[in-house]
């Protein structure tokens, strides 16, 4: 007799429980978080509370980078282009 092929994941032998997965989901989480901790402690950092309020202060002040590098590039493109045209007539 042969057997049909069944349907979905073979089987291994190595199921968790629900319990199983959660403890070890939770002492994953435990781990990076200790990871995170202890790098955080050898680069003398502060710690990141991941507030709402800091994360929008950081990304506006990334923002304000964002905008003066803008600026700062746009005037040095402009001297470029200056500086160019001068070169350009005097070898002309």
């Amino acid at each position: 007799m042969t057997e049909n092929k069944k349907r979905g994941r073979p089987v291994t032998g190595h199921a968790m429980s629900s319990a199983e997965r959660q403890k070890a989901y939770r002492d994953r989480k435990r781990a990076e978080k200790t990871a995170i901790a202890n790098s955080r402690n050898a680069l003398q950092e502060s710690p990141d509370d991941g507030s709402p309020r800091r994360l929008l202060a950081e990304l506006d002040r990334a923002r304000r980078t964002v905008e003066r590098l803008t600026g700062e590039n746009q005037d040095l493109q402009e001297q470029l282009r200056l500086a160019q045209a001068r070169t350009k007539k005097r070898n002309a």
